[in-house]
């Protein structure tokens, strides 16, 4: 009788133990650690692990610049299938321009103005994925050398549970730290 009552108590702790209300999905938890620098990189800018990370991006990525980049480039990583997870942009010209346009484009947006630190601009998000179905955008014009170079990064959005202004402001950080590095010049605020 102990046996067949010890028996039962496990089973039952076993059984009870696996179930859960259906209140929350049950599963791994998303990794919400804050964006690194480390390469590989995606678009010679964007740390490729921590994107994947961020956005839960799985397919194989291939950095398109479409042209050699003298004073300004557009890269498109893209997947072997589908539109391309990042767009990245910069240019040595019309940054005052474009960073007026750009706020002009959000000023009915949410957005936020980046860390001073990162130059000036702004980092927004567009629940319906804007024209290029990219909804996370975040563009900086800031001085590296004797230039003015400006710098927008678009990408698909961040899994649950991470906060996508703050991956915005470390990606751009990390974008400008890299164009430093591959142009020879110190980035600083504009």
């Amino acid at each position: 009788m102990r046996r067949a009552l010890g028996f039962f108590s496990v089973l039952m702790m076993v059984f009870v133990a696996g179930c859960h209300d259906g209140s929350r999905k049950m599963g791994p938890s998303p990794d919400v650690r804050p964006v690194a620098d480390g390469a590989p990189y995606v678009c010679d800018l964007v740390p490729e692990s921590a994107f994947r990370r961020a956005t839960g991006v799985a397919d194989p990525l291939r950095s398109d610049w479409g042209k050699p980049q003298m004073n300004d480039g557009l890269c498109l990583a893209l997947p072997p299938k589908g539109p391309a997870p990042l767009g990245l942009e910069w240019s040595y010209e019309a940054g005052e321009k474009i960073l007026r346009t750009q706020r002009e484009n959000w000023a009915s947006q949410s957005h936020h103005q980046i860390p001073p630190a990162l130059g000036r601009g702004l980092a927004g998000y567009q629940a319906s994925g804007g024209l290029d179905g990219l909804p996370n955008y975040v563009i900086a014009l800031f001085r590296c050398g004797k230039k003015k170079p400006w710098i927008s990064i678009g990408f698909v959005r961040v899994v649950r549970g991470r906060d996508a202004v703050q991956d915005m402001f470390d990606f751009m950080r990390i974008a400008e730290k890299r164009f430093g590095e591959i142009h020879k010049c110190t980035p600083r605020p504009s």
